[in-house]
């Protein structure tokens, strides 16, 4: 048989087997029950035998006739089989043996025993039992014969050769026909299990040379082509992964150079506006009339417009690249929301509108910990998108509590307007990047469309969800759910953040170093510093600013990072070094950049810098951040 011939065929044969192992079976119990049979007949033949000489042998025994006795003994002994004849009295007393001289070796003699008895005599007329005679059979001896058992080892020789050869012989044949189509099957299966191994350890230019038939062959031929099709499948692959990193390298190109351009945009865009802002905010300090002041709020409200719009798309762009960073802190909410709150109730008394806080008791005695920063983004979006469109009655704010656990709360702020309302089929499309429910070029309220985005992934980011509740004309709520971890008592104080209501400038004291390169800027920052109490002495350079340090003591460095000659950064870094080498204690140094992405705040940081501000500023935030170095009492005890 060919070596992987049919595999239905080999498998239709082995079907054989069974049949010959029960053909076997069957012969050896065929064997057995010949066996068993012969035995019988010897069985039977003996005590035949030797109940035929019992009964003949009556006279002899009773006569004493033992020329009788021994010509029955001869006649019994013509059987061949038969070895030797005993007759005994009722004694067991030897009346009798006859036996042979010769016996064939390897046998062993069976006894059959039969008694010999008297019988009661009959009357010769009457044919029955003379009277007074005993009806039962008197025992007056035994006659034993000895029988060879050579007769049974021929009969089981000739049964073995007839039954149990043939059924040894169909065993063994079936036997050894499992064992070949065994190996027939087995071998070219394993040979093609190892090219499948092969195959599933990635080497895919194995192929199967062996000679095999049948459905073997054709399983060799479809491993075969499944490997060519593997190893095609992996030269398109690699080739795809190739054309995937060159994609994924041209995409981190592609938005490095994004990351750069809003970079830049930033930074230009927000140097004029800090100039524009700048003077406005001195502007509205000077004496003024009435319609100028108005013209001067009406300017201001315009900048911090255009700055929200820029935020805006920088703040998306960071959460798109996934730079958005979060830092959770313990705060407490009531704080955060009076404040939010301040920020726009000038803007909802000058439209006419009401602005109220509801809150729950839960929200005014705990440590809530989240990232406060964006935390008031998003509720600052919401207020300022419910004014926006809302003309009559008002916009409610609502904190409402659920204690979870222990020490975990549910929180929902809900920001809710009587404005003009969202219809429903439009509201799917609200918190999309770009989009607006009035989206004609004559649409009534202006902005980027990216607010609600924002929110949206900010409240998301925070591990909470922001949802919207609306009908054209029934006003707007967006709710706001988080679930935050708190505690009641105050514990490391240094991981609480206090948020104050006061953002009002404050009275400062001591000197200022302003490092700057623009004239406007300069100048801006210069009177603002003045007017807020500060003593300003400037740079127009890194190298100009380094050579002004070594000759005195500030009290703080507003240091603009971008410069000629040497910028913020470098000049940092230097004074640092200088400062370790002089063992002197380091001067407090702000950087003041219109760069407000998050990378450079790190950069500016990593740098030696203290803080980080971006241009443009308003009066309050600079005054906020240069209160921890330039209050009264630091001034006061002197560097």
């Amino acid at each position: 048989m060919k070596r992987g011939a049919g595999i239905r065929k080999q498998l239709q044969i082995l079907g054989v087997v069974p049949a010959l192992f029960m053909l076997g079976l069957l012969l050896v119990a065929l064997t057995w029950q010949r066996f068993e049979d012969a035995d019988r007949d010897l069985q039977a033949l003996g005590s035949f035998m030797a109940s035929q000489l019992a009964s003949s042998s009556e006279y002899g025994v009773l006569a004493g006739n033992y020329s009788d006795l021994r010509r029955q003994a001869q006649l019994a002994m013509q059987q061949a089989d038969l070895q030797y004849v005993v007759f005994r009295d009722n004694d067991g007393k030897v009346l009798l043996y006859e036996g042979r001289q010769d016996r064939v070796p390897g046998t062993s003699i069976i006894e059959f025993h039969s008694g010999i008895y008297r019988q009661p005599l009959l009357d010769s007329d009457t044919m029955r039992v003379t009277a007074g005679q005993n009806d039962s059979p008197v025992r007056i001896g035994e006659v034993v014969l000895g029988m060879s058992s050579a007769r049974l080892l021929a009969r089981q020789k000739e049964i073995l050769l007839a039954s149990l050869i043939p059924a040894l012989s169909a065993m063994i044949l079936g036997l050894w026909i499992a064992h070949y189509l065994a190996r027939q099957i087995a071998s070219p299966l394993n040979y093609l299990s190892g090219l499948l191994r092969t195959l599933r350890g990635g080497d895919y230019h194995v192929r199967g040379t062996s000679k095999l038939q049948g459905e073997l062959g054709e399983l060799q031929s479809d491993i075969n082509q499944l490997a060519g099709s593997l190893e095609e499948a992996r030269v398109d692959q690699q080739s795809a992964i190739e054309e995937l990193q060159a994609a994924h390298k041209q995409a981190q190109t592609a938005s490095q150079a994004k990351s750069d351009f809003l970079a830049m945009m930033s930074h230009e865009l927000r140097t004029p506006m800090n100039g524009v802002l700048g003077m406005l905010q001195l502007l509205e300090q000077t004496r003024q009339s009435e319609e100028q002041h108005e013209y001067t709020q009406v300017a201001l409200e315009s900048t911090g417009h255009l700055l929200d719009v820029i935020n805006d798309i920088l703040d998306f762009s960071r959460i798109e690249a996934g730079r958005m960073d979060l830092d959770p802190v313990f705060f407490e909410l009531d704080p955060l929301l009076n404040n939010c709150l301040s920020t726009f109730r000038y803007l909802a008394e000058k439209k006419g509108l009401y602005l109220r806080l509801e809150k729950d008791a839960l929200i005014s005695d705990k440590l809530v910990r989240t990232d406060p920063t964006r935390l008031r983004q998003v509720l600052n979006n919401l207020i300022s998108n419910a004014i926006k469109f809302t003309n009559e009655g008002g916009i409610t704010v609502s904190a409402t509590a659920h204690l979870v656990r222990e020490d975990w709360l549910d929180v929902k702020l809900s920001v809710k307007d009587t404005g003009i309302g969202i219809p429903e089929d439009k509201q799917s499309r609200l918190f999309q990047a770009f989009s607006q429910v009035d989206s004609s070029t004559s649409r009534r309220f202006g902005g980027t469309g990216l607010g609600l985005a924002i929110a949206r992934r900010l409240s998301e980011m925070l591990g909470g969800a922001l949802t919207l509740s609306s009908s054209q004309g029934g006003g707007s709520t967006f709710t706001v759910s988080l679930r935050l971890f708190f505690r009641h008592e105050v514990g490391d104080e240094r991981e609480i953040v206090l948020i104050g209501h006061d953002d009002a400038p404050r009275t400062l004291n001591g000197l200022v170093l302003l490092v700057e390169d623009n004239e406007v800027n300069l100048m801006v920052a210069r009177r603002i510093l003045e007017q807020m109490g500060v003593t300003v002495v400037t740079a127009m350079n890194g190298k100009e600013a380094l050579a002004k340090v070594e000759q005195r003591d500030f009290d703080c460095i507003l240091m603009d990072v971008q410069m000629p000659v040497m910028d913020g950064m470098e000049a940092t870094r230097l004074l640092r070094q200088w400062e370790r080498e002089q063992g002197r204690v380091p001067m407090p140094v702000i950087a003041l950049t219109a760069n407000a992405m998050e990378e450079e705040r790190e950069r500016c940081l990593s740098a030696g810098m203290n803080a980080h501000l971006a241009k443009p500023f308003r009066r309050q935030q600079l005054s906020r951040v240069l209160t921890p170095y330039l209050t009264p009492e630091r001034a006061q005890s002197g560097r």
